[in-house]
């Protein structure tokens, strides 16, 4: 076997703008070096320039309730419409959205509980970052976990002028462990920030 290389490097070769608007398209013309030495041959991709975004996930530890989100999501569209099924394309999620300019990701994680589950974020938790899709896109997630108090929740919350319709959903502890060992939830940041506060948070019988 050869010896693996442990410089790693890149060359840009041309960057280009794709697409500017609500989201960006960039595209790369790259090389990098290579584990048993030496460089890649010239690689072009397609960037999705998504940004950093928060995902918080609310949970009231007294009444063992987890609470997430549904709306309709257009990335589950064509999935949905392929399907015949197109209730599909509403998931469960934790409260989650972009970071604005001038704004830190506490900031952001906080407003997003107001904004999308109206309540108020009693504690904020940091957890982790993340690259949800790195074959294609930027997006970096920073998830965060906030208790609240689930008494407050409101059934329906989202803000009219960015077109959010956003039911509640609190969910047991039980219901929701269950839900996940049984694979029932399709989004990653679901997934991850539900198997962190099962086994930091949830009280284990």
């Amino acid at each position: 076997m050869g010896s693996t290389g442990s410089c790693k490097d890149i060359k840009i070769n041309h960057i280009e703008s794709g697409y500017d608007g609500f989201f960006k398209i960039e595209l790369l013309d790259f090389k990098h070096t290579l584990y048993q030495g030496g460089w890649s041959h010239s690689i072009q991709r397609e960037l999705f320039g998504r940004g950093q975004a928060v995902v918080v996930l609310l949970y009231d530890l007294q009444k063992q309730i987890v609470v997430l989100v549904e709306q309709c999501r257009a990335g589950a569209l064509r999935h949905a419409l392929d399907s015949g099924k197109t209730e599909q394309a509403w998931l469960l999620e934790p409260v989650a959205g972009m970071i604005d300019a001038g704004e830190t990701a506490e900031e952001a994680a906080h407003r997003e509980a107001k904004e999308e589950a109206g309540v108020e974020a009693l504690s904020l938790e940091y957890v982790c970052q993340f690259y949800p899709s790195p074959g294609g896109s930027d997006e970096i997630l920073h998830l965060f976990a906030a208790e609240v108090n689930a008494e407050d929740l409101p059934d329906y919350a989202g803000l009219d002028e960015d077109g959010e319709d956003i039911k509640i959903v609190p969910l047991p502890f039980d219901e929701a462990s269950r839900k996940l060992q049984a694979g029932q939830f399709n989004v990653a940041s679901t997934i991850i920030a539900l198997q962190w506060l099962f086994m930091h948070k949830a009280v284990k019988g």
